[in-house]
């Protein structure tokens, strides 16, 4: 028997990327993250079968509860300084609005969930909190459960993410993994 095949969608937002990889592998198990509640909703009844798990928490390093702060869908985010995007006035964030979202430390669910036998595929586009969770999956060795992932960077859009730390992160991701640079 072969691999089970697993897809998990950080930041799954209305659910395209989950419609594309159920409909080429309608085996797969596929679990979403999606922090916040209206999108959260709108996904648990657009994906209202078993091979698709919604969890209504944010993807990140520690169980809790947490500020997300709240702009366009596309642009909301758990961290704190957002560089103001004037050209793009759509993806401004609020820093005043947000809700209380739990989170999910995700290096010790993948640990607790999965074993080597299932070939994760990853997509994170979680607004500058990748870079905590990907330093955390490679601090737990939870990055080595993952075989590719799909990851939107942001480190442009919060001037506390330095260059350097990006192009670290990224490259040790790139060395356990099969790391794609998303859009």
């Amino acid at each position: 028997m072969g691999s089970r095949e697993v897809y998990i969608d950080l930041g799954a937002n209305v659910g395209e990327t989950i419609a594309n990889f159920a409909e080429k592998n309608p085996e797969a198990l596929i679990y979403g993250f999606e922090p916040n509640p209206s999108l959260a909703q709108n996904l648990r009844a657009r994906f209202n079968d078993d091979s698709v798990l919604i969890f209504e928490k944010a993807a990140w390093i520690l169980d809790g509860v947490r500020r997300f702060y709240l702009g366009h869908d596309l642009s909301s985010t758990l961290i704190d300084g957002k560089r103001s995007m004037p050209d793009y006035p759509e993806f401004e964030i609020s820093y005043e609005k947000y809700v209380l979202v739990e989170t999910i430390d995700l290096s010790r669910w993948l640990l607790d969930t999965f074993t080597e036998n299932v070939h994760i595929t990853m997509k994170i586009d979680i607004e500058g909190s990748e870079y905590k969770l990907l330093q955390r999956m490679l601090d737990t060795d939870a990055i080595d459960l993952v075989k590719t992932i799909y990851c939107e960077f942001h480190y442009d859009r919060f001037p506390a993410i330095s260059v350097e730390t990006h192009e670290r992160i990224k490259s040790q991701v790139a060395q356990r993994s099969d790391l794609k640079v998303w859009r």
